[in-house]
């Protein structure tokens, strides 16, 4: 383990808890790309780092859909029978807003914002491939409130 992540885990009392035991992403990138734009290297930042990385990435599935389907005449049609979703319902998606985290027990958890939750379902319609493969990558935990 190198020193920058060392010292992100969360120390409790003797024990050390390390929120990120099973997370497999690249840390060295993650932790380069967070001192060139300087910010503290803490478990925070790096979860916070890495959740927004995730966020980019459903945020580029959606527009990917937008654009697909922008000039289309039947686009809540196709969106329904190709996603399960309206076109409005896959607007109204907004990764960046809607999806918090924490670290809880050393556990990284995420989930949607309070007022965010009525998309939950929306949200897996959509991206559950996505984010059973994000969380089965980092070892961080859906938590629905």
């Amino acid at each position: 383990m190198n020193e920058e992540l060392y010292n992100a885990v969360f120390g409790y009392g003797e024990n050390k808890v390390d929120p990120f035991e099973l997370c497999a992403v690249d840390f060295d990138r993650i932790i380069g790309d967070m001192k060139l734009v300087g910010y503290e290297i803490n478990s925070l930042n790096i979860v916070q780092q890495i959740m927004l990385e995730q966020c980019d990435n459903l945020l580029k599935t959606k527009n990917k859909i937008i654009e697909l389907v922008m000039d289309m005449d039947n686009q809540d049609d196709f969106c329904r029978e190709k996603y399960g979703l309206s076109f409005k319902d896959i607007m109204a998606l907004d990764p960046q807003h809607d999806i918090e985290w924490d670290i809880k027990s050393g556990k990284v958890i995420y989930f949607l914002s309070h007022e965010a939750m009525h998309k939950e379902e929306a949200y897996f319609t959509l991206f559950k491939k996505s984010m059973d493969a994000f969380t089965a990558k980092t070892g961080f935990q859906y938590m629905s409130l």
